[in-house]
């Protein structure tokens, strides 16, 4: 019987008063049945997935009732929603636009924003999916207990007050950041927090965008450029899926934003797909360069007080609100105009599609001028309607040179929703599934796919998140899993040890060197020129062939016995040792110093390279698996 189980039955029959089970008591029973079957995961997910789903109730009513207080009854502004969310303090507007109200709003909401945040927790400015995926690679899943209420009292401000940011980011630091947490208080491994991490940001996302399939996948993707964190995925469709059930309990069931009933799909619009997949590669990096760039360039070097900045931001964004509302808060319910127009349509035409190509602009610069400047909330919003918008723009214009061919350019939005989107990010897959999702149409997954795939192609290397790395093998999390990655990391002079090398002149008679081979360890010798120079290596393979030939052993020298000499510096790394060993076919290998005399430090052997890496591995498996019974503090 394993020893926590015997503690817990000790405790139960001792003669005192019951108690309440402590974490440290449920942590002994996780451990105990060691966590390691999928069905574990069902009580995880189940208890991550509500608390992910509550905190995405909490932040949404947060986010609508600051919204409502600021623009319906102090600025006398109505904005839009999409057709699949209703304004939940709904007050009449009532008396004159008080413009100076839009004005400072968001400056008002970008300081409080950036001094709750600069003060209670630095690493919540920005978006916060960065965050996420830095804490996953090179954090071990670690999120500090207090970024989950800091995150969501800067976020929901910020938003309410109508920054030009969205809801993903937040809530994905905030159901991460209980995931992470949660993993601490039951003890579990650095790979089970990271898988938490995920699993708690699934959960918020498919709870408050009400696409659990596609949150799943987006926080597996998310991470890298090019590859996907399969390991995440039970645990993310699980809380993803739990957490939008407690989520639509509150709110209700059904998409984001309604479309027309059928999205007709001709083959003829697939070249007209493919011009806004080119657009929407173009604004992309056109997007992510200003929003860096901004940052950068602009914000960081203002010698000001830091939580002025976002401020500065949102008085700018404040302005252009002035000329453009549609650049105020996420702007879904303008997006949802784009889809199908009802109160405040666009116009048709040449002059729509200039109208929404302009909404994607400012949209860039809104978005730019709300979290690049340091304030906190999500890009994921901005992004999908920017996409919106220009899919509208090429939609409109199409279907004024091709109305046959395009009946209905609202399936441009859709298409442009997810390829922007997926560009930018380098998730096209989470990107098809959500903007499917959030519309609740699957007839234009044929033209999404085409779209997506020419966007990532064309965007390159430029993404919107610039803590994601390329692929598993170059993730910290994962150091311990390829072998060449650990070789390389590991110096020669970490593996061999220095000794005495016996080296030869070149001019030495094969029977002298016979001797000296007989009584000596090494299996190589270095053979040097009369200047001390080394020219070439003999090895014990080779000289084991004359060992009974007395007559060639009179006539013949070192060097006419001699392979070319090969050598490593203790700086070079072990996979370039290994690579020599298979070319050369050498027991050992000579380590040089540096200068011009390169003098001899030792030898590597095969066996000294193999117990480094054993060494380096167990390390690394250790780091990363840890024990489930191993209590970890905050790094």
């Amino acid at each position: 019987m394993c020893r926590p189980l015997v503690l817990l039955m000790a405790r139960s029959i001792r003669p005192a008063l019951p108690r309440l089970p402590t974490l440290d008591d449920l942590a002994a029973v996780t451990r105990l049945f060691e966590l390691r079957t999928a069905s574990r995961w069902v009580g995880l997910g189940l208890v991550v997935g509500i608390v992910s789903g509550l905190g995405a109730a909490a932040f949404y009513l947060g986010m609508n009732w600051i919204r409502s207080l600021v623009f319906e009854s102090w600025a006398h502004m109505k904005l839009l929603d999409p057709h699949g969310e209703h304004q939940l303090f709904a007050r009449p507007v009532t008396g004159t636009l008080r413009w100076w109200v839009i004005l400072l709003a968001p400056a008002l909401g970008g300081l409080f924003s950036g001094l709750v945040v600069f003060h209670a927790a630095p690493e919540a400015e920005g978006h916060g999916t960065d965050e996420l995926i830095d804490s996953f690679h090179r954090r071990r899943g670690h999120v500090r207990a207090r970024i989950p209420l800091v995150k969501a009292l800067a976020s929901v401000v910020l938003i309410g007050t109508g920054g030009s940011a969205g809801r993903e980011g937040p809530i994905a630091q905030i159901g991460a950041g209980f995931g992470s947490i949660f993993a601490n208080l039951l003890h579990l491994s650095h790979r089970e927090r990271r898988l938490l991490l995920l699993a708690g940001a699934a959960g918020g996302i498919g709870a408050i965008f009400r696409t659990p399939l596609g949150a799943a996948l987006f926080v597996a993707e998310v991470l890298y450029r090019d590859d996907f964190e399969v390991d995440a995925l039970v645990p993310a469709v699980l809380s993803s899926v739990v957490a939008y059930s407690v989520f639509t309990m509150f709110f209700g069931q059904g998409s984001i934003f309604v479309t027309d009933a059928h999205f007709f799909f001709d083959p003829r619009q697939l070249p007209l797909y493919a011009l806004l997949a080119a657009l929407a590669a173009l604004v992309g990096v056109l997007y992510v360069k200003v929003f860096y760039g901004a940052r950068n360039r602009v914000f960081a070097k203002l010698p000001i007080y830091r939580p002025l900045k976002p401020m500065l931001g949102g008085l700018a964004l404040g302005g252009l609100a002035l000329l453009a509302p549609q650049t105020l808060g996420a702007g879904y319910g303008w997006l949802q105009e784009a889809l199908m127009p009802s109160a405040h349509p666009f116009p048709v035409g040449w002059i729509g599609a200039a109208t929404l190509l302009g909404i994607a602009l400012a949209k860039v610069l809104a978005t730019t001028l709300s979290i690049a400047s340091g304030g906190s909330g999500g890009v994921f919003g901005p992004s999908v309607v920017i996409g919106g918008m220009l899919g509208g723009a090429v939609g409109l214009a199409s279907h004024a040179l091709f109305p046959q061919v395009v009946p209905q350019p609202g399936a441009f939005v859709v298409v442009g929703m997810a390829c922007f989107f997926g560009g930018v990010a380098h998730a096209p897959i989470s990107s098809l599934v959500m903007a499917t999702e959030m519309t609740a149409s699957y007839d234009l997954l044929v033209p999404i796919m085409l779209a997506e795939v020419v966007t990532v192609v064309l965007i390159g290397r430029s993404t919107l998140y610039e803590k994601q790395v390329r692929t598993r093998r170059e993730s910290p999390a994962h150091g311990g899993e390829y072998v060449f990655d650990v070789l390389r990391e590991i110096p020669v002079r970490g593996a061999f040890r220095r000794t005495e090398v016996v080296t030869v002149p070149a001019t030495m008679p094969l029977e002298q060197l016979l001797r000296h081979a007989s009584e000596s360890a090494q299996l190589v010798f270095p053979i040097t020129s009369p200047a001390g120079s080394p020219t070439g290596i003999v090895t014990l393979d080779t000289l084991r062939g004359f060992f009974f030939d007395e007559d060639i052993g009179s006539l013949a020298i070192a060097a006419d016995c001699a392979s070319r000499f090969v050598a490593v510096s203790p700086d070079d790394s072990l996979d370039t040792a290994l690579q020599l060993f298979g070319q050369n076919h050498y027991a050992e290998l000579p380590v040089v110093g540096s200068g011009e005399s390169h003098p001899m430090l030792g030898l590597l052997s095969y066996e000294q390279l193999l117990e480094a890496y054993s060494r380096e591995l167990t390390r690394r498996r250790l780091e990363i698996d840890g024990k489930a019974s191993q209590r970890f503090g905050a790094p």
